[in-house]
């Protein structure tokens, strides 16, 4: 019999929306808050590098202006601040126009140094925003394997169930027959409730991974995944040093780290430049025209040439400097701990991966002995020439080398995802 909670956990998978793994991929890609996060930074950082370009640029600027009013003459006295017995008369229209151009001639260097930080964190964005993707890849994955991973264990603890009926109608049987005693039908009907709360117990965590795989792809029910082709005999493209080594030159967060590093450095230029002058070109032409005075209007050129030096700000300069070199000190510190932390993932996902290739072929060969000892054991029993203690033996070591056999294959498969979010490209 099936209790009420096994029929809940293993929800009829026919009711369920399946998905393959590159759709899951690609729904988690669109729905992802980090993702978001890491595009906005990327924007925000091709508009710093825009600004920066734009210091290299004149600044145009138009201005107009236009008024009417009236004069007062003659004022004879003041009451409460207003004039009285006082005569006006109007004004016609004042209009002005003109158009003004300035230029940073030059900047002791802070344009050079804007332009090289803007640049190195525009490069940092991007490079975070692919980490951030393989991030994003590697939840997925691992969410997906989790379903794959639940269903299979499903399919053991099943097969679990079986053996344990079996199990029960062969010690019934023999009871029947007067070769066992009644412990034998007990020590069955306790193996098939182990094995019917096996079964439940990973109905109940099947579904729990389709809730999460739901979750990370932006759907509000539960969602189950496609069979993937399986890997498991595949080995690794290339070897741990070659791939250390370039994990280490060339994944994402160490390109990010490298380039925040620049930027850090950059910064040192910019605020040093505060202690050179700064010469600005600037020139325009403007008209004015008062109709009461002068019909016609007024205009000109005005072209000027200023150079200006803070002789002292308040240690603003020092400061800025201090603070500049102690956050390029961080950043190379950060740049050298991302290397080293780079390093370390790839030799223990590396690692994982060869040993999980390892463990599935011995659990491959532990489920063919383990299944060949049961079928004997079955036949021992029925025979009378073995205990039921031996035969559930043998159906608990079948079960244990099966849930083995799924746990290094998707543990593998897993290890992988790992080693392509470090170097953060797909293993080919």
């Amino acid at each position: 019999m099936i209790i009420p909670a096994l029929a809940h956990g293993q929800s009829a998978p026919d009711s369920v929306r399946t998905v393959t793994l590159a759709e899951a991929l690609s729904m988690a890609t669109r729905v992802s808050p980090d993702l978001a996060s890491g595009q906005a930074t990327v924007r925000s950082a091709r508009a710093a590098r825009l600004l920066a370009t734009g210091e290299y640029l004149p600044s145009l600027g138009v201005a107009s202006s236009a008024g009417r009013g009236t004069i007062v003459q003659g004022a004879n006295g003041v009451t409460n601040g207003i004039p009285v017995a006082s005569s006006s008369r109007p004004l016609d229209d004042n209009l002005g126009s003109g158009v003004s151009v300035a230029f940073p001639v030059f900047t002791g260097g802070r344009r050079g140094a804007d332009r090289r930080n803007a640049d190195a964190l525009q490069n940092a964005a991007d490079a975070g925003l692919v980490a951030a993707e393989y991030d994003v890849r590697l939840a997925t994955k691992e969410t997906y394997f989790d379903v794959l991973r639940a269903s299979d264990l499903v399919e053991v603890a099943a097969a679990q169930v079986a053996q344990a009926e079996r199990a029960m109608r062969d010690a019934e049987s023999r009871l029947r027959a007067g070769t066992t005693t009644r412990s034998d039908v007990l020590r069955a009907q306790v193996a098939l409730a182990s094995a019917h709360d096996a079964l439940a117990s990973a109905g109940a965590n099947r579904t729990a991974s389709e809730f999460d795989l739901a979750r990370i792809i932006g759907s509000d029910s539960p969602v189950g995944a496609a069979p993937v082709a399986d890997e498991d005999s595949i080995a690794l493209p290339v070897s741990r040093e070659s791939l250390v080594a370039s994990a280490v030159n060339g994944a994402p967060l160490a390109r990010a780290a490298a380039a925040n590093a620049q930027a850090a450095e950059a910064a040192i230029g910019a605020a040093k430049a505060q202690y050179l002058p700064t010469v600005l070109a600037s020139g325009g032409y403007g008209w004015f025209e008062q109709r009461s005075v002068d019909p016609h209007p007024v205009g000109g050129w005005t072209l000027q040439m200023g150079i200006s030096y803070p002789l002292f700000n308040g240690f603003q300069r020092e400061a800025a400097v201090t603070r500049a070199k102690a956050d390029a000190d961080a950043a190379r510190s950060i740049q050298l701990d991302t290397k080293r932390g780079i390093r370390a993932d790839a030799v223990r996902a590396y690692d994982q991966a060869t040993v999980a290739a390892q463990r599935i072929g011995f659990a491959r060969e532990a489920v063919a002995a383990a299944r060949e000892d049961l079928r004997v054991q079955e036949l021992r029993y029925r025979a009378g020439a073995s205990t039921f203690l031996d035969e559930v033996t043998s159906q608990l070591n079948l079960t244990q080398a099966a849930t083995s056999l799924v746990q290094a294959r998707y543990d593998y498969q897993i290890a992988r995802a790992m080693l392509e979010r470090v170097l953060g490209r797909e293993l080919q």
